[in-house]
């Protein structure tokens, strides 16, 4: 497969997952800010903090001087100027489904097609008329309709394997942030130990990444940071985990290009490695930050071998 082909079905699953993370996370911060006792600043913090988790702070403070509501909303999910809003997520995917029409099944196409053109009627004012919590169910239901006439209509070669492994990496790369950036927040929060509110920020963080119910089958309701991030860490069953979306994203690698593949295949190996090694030590803030670079660097040293060019839409 030519390179170029093979680019843009990887950041077709990129884009895809990416904009799925984008908006269950915005839902679960909208449903969040009710929790909220406090004056509207403490309301607008919760609304930076969601653009700290997609880390995109210094874009949107280019383009905004505050974060509230509808900025951050409009932000996250409408601006064309934001390479990563919902919207140029979809759009960039689009662009990309087009150029391989003649690779993928058709039905990939008319998904992705109605997915941008019903997004491009949408604003932040019809969101707020309507139930933002529909809204954003109805952005995941559309990349849960295009993963699964994928999953149900592709061949098993290598058009499926690079959208599966853009997929893997985006998911790995969107867990790592968001424990980083939880981790972070509790650390500098002097109201941490209070019991109530650290099982509540659990349960949003569990809830953040879709494995709130998965969570519950494995430690019932002993919901502490110590037993969350070791499920999100290092569960394999779980399909969010770092710990099973490395892993499939090796098997898809492996797959792909076995001469070219040693080189990325260690990388994910050290990564996995490292993650059993540190899970039970201390400072997982200092953890977390170097998962975050290491996936990053993944992703890097998967353009080079694959693409023989850099990342172009990270």
């Amino acid at each position: 497969m030519m390179n170029r082909f093979a680019q843009l079905l990887f950041w077709a699953g990129r884009y895809m997952e990416r904009a799925e993370n984008h908006a269950r996370l915005i839902d679960v911060n909208y449903h969040m800010r009710h929790e909220i006792r406090g004056n509207q600043y403490d309301q607008d913090y919760v609304w930076e903090k969601l653009v700290a988790a997609v880390g995109d702070v210094s874009g949107f403070k280019a383009n905004h001087a505050r974060a509230n509501e509808r900025t951050v909303l409009h932000f996250l999910t409408f601006e064309s100027s934001n390479s990563n809003s919902i919207y140029s997520l979809t759009q960039q995917t689009r662009s990309n489904i087009l150029t391989l029409r003649q690779l993928l099944p058709s039905e990939l196409w008319e998904i992705v097609n109605s997915f941008y053109l019903w997004l491009k009627d949408q604003d932040v004012h019809k969101v707020m008329l309507q139930s933002p919590y529909m809204f954003y169910q109805r952005v995941r239901e559309w990349v849960l309709l295009f993963n699964g006439a994928a999953d149900s209509m592709m061949i098993r070669e290598q058009e499926w394997h690079f959208i599966q492994a853009g997929k893997y990496l985006e998911r790995t790369v969107n867990t790592a942030r968001i424990l980083h950036n939880i981790s972070v927040n509790l650390l500098n929060d002097s109201d941490y130990n209070q019991d109530q509110n650290h099982y509540h920020r659990m349960i949003v963080l569990l809830k953040s990444v879709g494995g709130y119910e998965a969570f519950r089958k494995f430690h019932a309701n002993d919901v502490t940071f110590a037993k969350v991030l070791e499920f999100l860490l290092l569960n394999p069953s779980f399909p969010r985990s770092i710990h099973f979306a490395l892993t499939s994203l090796e098997s898809y690698l492996k797959v792909i290009k076995q001469e070219d593949y040693d080189y990325t295949r260690l990388s994910v190996k050290a990564i996995l490695a490292g993650l059993v090694d540190r899970h039970s030590e201390h400072g997982e803030s200092d953890l977390l930050h170097d998962l975050l670079r290491s996936c990053n660097q993944l992703g890097y040293s998967i353009s080079k071998t694959f693409f023989q060019e850099e990342i172009v839409g990270a």
